[in-house]
């Protein structure tokens, strides 16, 4: 009798927990920081990463795997989260040890500075609500978090349960692979358009805050005792970002060249890109996206220096023409063009966008439901795109056209109404309109999904064929100014 009542006492706590868990999936916020922590410890793992580089928002930006590997055949993946303390750093570590042996660790350490007991909850959220759970989940729960949070931190539930009210689909069918190509990178194309203020030259040393301390002497001990190859950067900031912070070190250059002693006593390589920024050719007005954060021009010269820094002193592969890597290659296109579509959507005069966009990978949709043939900008951008009809004098009030591997594929032009569907392939499909029914103007749907366009004027849609999405939208007003 006592022992079936334990058994369905057991078997209660296990479904409970298993419904915890489930709900837990179902409840935490979906961000891309989730997708990419999903990616890189359980989703991926066949992958075994030559280099993995773990940090803040500054590591972030820092060093572009896809750049490491079109330069060097190095395959590597970014952990970083926006505000990881080094702390949470550790424990993440720890459990991207679990899945890829010995691998070169890259940690930034510009959380180093903070003199929290603990970090921004928010923040810690951004990586331990993406991570298993585990003995390694509770261990860091109860070391980097407060003693009252640990029950929110370990069923998420708990904090998250009023989410109800707004959970789309989007929280029961996360798609975390959609961007895997991107191997955890993010790097703005912004311009700071400002110079570096700090001083970086100093030679004084100062102590590193307590807690942050601690844990660099614990990545370096866990270095050691797992064998794996450990590399500390800096990457380039201005240190006023800093400047009279109550929670951060008031003298983060003397820290970092302290972190430089410890670093050599330990025979770790540390690379403070804030000292080499001449040897770089680094202009801190064109390649920071703002005072903290490498854009994407900065990040490529970082990383160009360190994978010559990788090859020089590691014995690592080069994968590009290994088989088994060909998806690296296939990834690599899947991000240029990601970049590319970055630059069309960034885009505000009309024959530079013209000269982006006509490119074979793009469908381009151009609609308009008022007479434009009148103005001389808009038929001069559509002669550009290689469509012909507004070179003609007879253009009436509604217009149509479809451009596909740079061909024309359709272009009509009517007093009235006009709709055409135009199938891509078996998955994709528009459906185009002059004048949608509710709003009476220009409209694409595509798998089901209305793409409108709010305004008269010639309307452009910009559809990606491998990134299966579309990229941009436009319009044209009278003055032939680019809008969105």
């Amino acid at each position: 009798m006592l022992k079936k009542l334990f058994l369905k006492g057991v078997s209660f706590v296990i479904i409970l927990l298993l419904l915890i868990i489930t709900l837990n999936y179902v409840f935490i916020i979906k961000t891309n920081h989730r997708a990419k922590l999903t990616q890189g410890l359980y989703t991926n793992t066949g992958d075994s990463f030559d280099v993995v580089l773990l940090g803040s928002s500054h590591m972030d930006a820092l060093i572009n795997p896809n750049v490491l590997w079109k330069q060097f055949g190095i395959t590597s993946f970014d952990y970083a989260t926006g505000g990881q303390p080094i702390d949470v750093t550790y424990y993440l570590l720890k459990e991207v040890l679990k899945k890829h042996n010995n691998p070169v660790v890259v940690v930034d350490l510009y959380y180093l500075g903070s003199t929290s007991k603990f970090g921004d909850e928010g923040y810690i959220r951004t990586a331990l609500d993406n991570v298993k759970f585990s003995m390694n989940k509770i261990q860091a729960i109860l070391n980097t978090t407060p003693r009252d949070q640990w029950l929110n931190y370990l069923f998420p539930i708990f904090k998250y349960h009023d989410r109800w009210k707004e959970l789309t689909e989007t929280d029961f069918n996360f798609d975390t692979d959609e961007t895997y190509y991107r191997k955890g990178f993010n790097a703005s194309h912004a311009l700071y358009g400002k110079e570096n203020t700090s001083n970086s030259e100093t030679t004084e040393t100062v102590a590193l805050p307590p807690k942050t301390e601690e844990y660099l002497n614990k990545m370096i001990a866990l270095s050691k005792k797992e064998k794996f190859k450990l590399i500390f950067t800096n990457a380039p900031h201005d240190y006023s970002q800093t400047s009279g912070s109550k929670v951060w070190t008031a003298q983060p250059a003397e820290m970092f060249n302290k972190v430089a002693e410890i670093s050599k006593v330990s025979n770790i390589r540390f690379i403070d890109y804030n000292k080499i920024t001449k040897e770089l050719g680094f202009n801190f007005k064109k390649d920071m996206a703002n005072i903290g954060h490498l854009n994407i021009f900065g990040s490529e010269k970082a990383t160009s220096y360190l994978g010559k820094y990788l090859k020089t002193n590691y014995k690592l592969t080069d994968h590009r023409n290994d088989e088994k890597y060909k998806k690296w290659n296939s990834d690599y296109i899947l991000y240029s063009r990601s970049e590319k579509a970055i630059d069309i959507t960034n885009e505000t005069n009309i024959k530079n966008y013209i000269s982006l966009i006509k490119d074979k990978n793009y469908v381009i949709m151009a609609t308009s439901n008022e007479d434009i043939s009148k103005n001389i900008v808009i038929k001069d951008s559509l002669t550009l795109l290689g469509l012909k009809s507004f070179t003609k004098n007879n253009i009436v009030s509604n217009y149509l056209g479809i451009i596909n591997n740079n061909k024309v594929e359709s272009e009509t032009f009517s007093q009235s109404k006009l709709s055409k569907n135009f199938t891509l392939d078996k998955d994709t499909n528009f459906k185009i309109t002059t004048q949608s029914t509710d709003k009476n103007m220009p409209s694409i749907v595509t798998k089901g999904v209305e793409t409108l366009n709010k305004h008269t004027g010639l309307n452009i849609v910009v559809y990606d064929k491998s990134l299966k999405k579309i990229i941009d939208t436009i319009y044209l007003d009278s003055t032939g100014v680019i809008k969105r």
